[in-house]
C-alpha cells in the first residue's frame, strides 16, 4: 500500500510541476445537504448505508479538511480500491468516490470520480485522526 501511495504522490508532484497547477485549491461546494452515504466494500461485496447526520458529517467533514491532490486511476490503483462510496444529496444528485485504506486504517485516501470513464480524479488524503474514525465506521464491511 505504501508503494501505491508513493506512486500516487510522485505522479501528483510531476503533474503539478509540469502543468504549474498548485497542489491545493478550494474544495468544491456540495450541491445541497447530504441525504445518505452508501459505501460498498469491493472485497466483501457488502453495502453499508449511513443516514445518521453525525456519521455522514464524519465523511463530508473529513473530505473538506483533507489535503487535496490529483490522482490517476491506473490499473494498479484501480485494483487496490477498498470501497466505492456514493453520496446522495437532498436535491437528488449524487457524487461517486473510491476509498483506499492503508496502514491498518491510519491512512485513508478518497478520490472523486465525476464520470465512470474518468481516469483523472480529485483525491483527498485524510489526516490520521479522520482516517481512523472512518475506518471504525467501515469496520463491519471491510
Amino acid at each position: 500500500m505504501l508503494k501505491i501511495r508513493f506512486a500516487l504522490s510522485s505522479l501528483l508532484l510531476t503533474v503539478c510541476l509540469v502543468t504549474g497547477v498548485p497542489l491545493a485549491s478550494a474544495h468544491p461546494k456540495p450541491p445541497s445537504s447530504v441525504q445518505k452515504i452508501e459505501v460498498t466494500s469491493i472485497k466483501m461485496k457488502t453495502l453499508k448505508t449511513f443516514i445518521d447526520e453525525q456519521d455522514m458529517n464524519a465523511f463530508t467533514d473529513s473530505i473538506k479538511k483533507a489535503q487535496r491532490m490529483k490522482l490517476l486511476l491506473d490499473e494498479e490503483s484501480a485494483g487496490s480500491i477498498d470501497c466505492k462510496m456514493t453520496i446522495t444529496y437532498e436535491d437528488g444528485s449524487s457524487r461517486h468516490y473510491f476509498i483506499w485504506i492503508m496502514d491498518d486504517g491510519r491512512d485513508v485516501l478518497i478520490a472523486h470520480q465525476k464520470h465512470p470513464e474518468d481516469l483523472h480524479l480529485i483525491g483527498y488524503e485524510l489526516n490520521q485522526k479522520n482516517s481512523l474514525h472512518l475506518t471504525k465506521l467501515l469496520k463491519n464491511i471491510l
